[in-house]
């Protein structure tokens, strides 16, 4: 699990920064466009594509889509483990 988190933690920070932010830590538990990350829908859009290739999960397909960055995790972590 802790990889999973540290590797998602990667691709948003990558996106974050780029944006001109400073965040050294992703809380899992903000929501997923929370203002303090400063992404808009085409950089969750980017991070999802990232997932969606390093995990082979597609979030927004899941039943219940992702709210936070936490449940983000939470899919990735079972097909990740396949």
């Amino acid at each position: 699990m802790k990889e999973h988190a540290e590797r998602l933690t990667q691709l948003v920070l990558k996106v974050h920064r780029r944006n001109g932010g400073k965040l050294t830590v992703l809380d899992l538990d903000r929501p997923l466009q929370a203002p303090e990350f400063n992404l808009d829908s085409m950089d969750l859009a980017e991070i999802m594509v990232a997932v969606e290739r390093e995990f082979s999960v597609e979030p927004f397909n899941a039943p219940s889509p992702p709210r936070t960055w936490r449940d983000l995790l939470t899919l990735i972590e079972p097909a990740a483990s396949d």
